[in-house]
């Protein structure tokens, strides 16, 4: 998939993701559940999840950009633990401003249980995106 955070972000290839869609109002991204995303418990680390809510987030709002959108604020949800996987994030734009846009990001895991719900909130840049 021709997509900027998928050729240029590290975390996503450090932590296995793959963006699987990415449009302006849409992304979907999946990553596996493996012993380096579970916490103590054996189930999926707080910070795995946030990770995987904000590179949804950066996949829609970077897609088809010229110039890059960078995270603003985010608020987040842990709804219950995940505990199959993979774990699977999908951002939806709730609002397109001029310069603030806001998406709505769940997880869910295997089983189809919704582990978490984000607010994110991104600020478009004038930072050309690099091919």
């Amino acid at each position: 998939m021709d997509n900027y955070v998928a050729k240029h972000d590290k975390l996503l290839r450090h932590l296995d993701m793959t963006i699987e869609e990415a449009r302006p109002d849409y992304a979907r991204v999946s990553m596996p559940l493996n012993e380096h995303v579970r916490n103590g418990m054996g189930v999926a680390h707080g910070g795995a999840i946030f990770s995987l809510a904000d590179v949804t987030f950066g996949a829609a709002a970077n897609a088809d950009r010229k110039t890059g959108v960078v995270s603003l604020n985010t608020t987040i949800e842990f709804l219950r633990p995940g505990k199959a996987g993979p774990l699977v994030g999908e951002a939806r734009l709730v609002r397109g401003g001029q310069h603030i846009m806001s998406y709505d990001v769940e997880i869910f895991d295997a089983s189809g249980e919704l582990i978490a719900k984000a607010m994110c909130a991104g600020f478009l840049t004038d930072v050309v995106l690099p091919d």
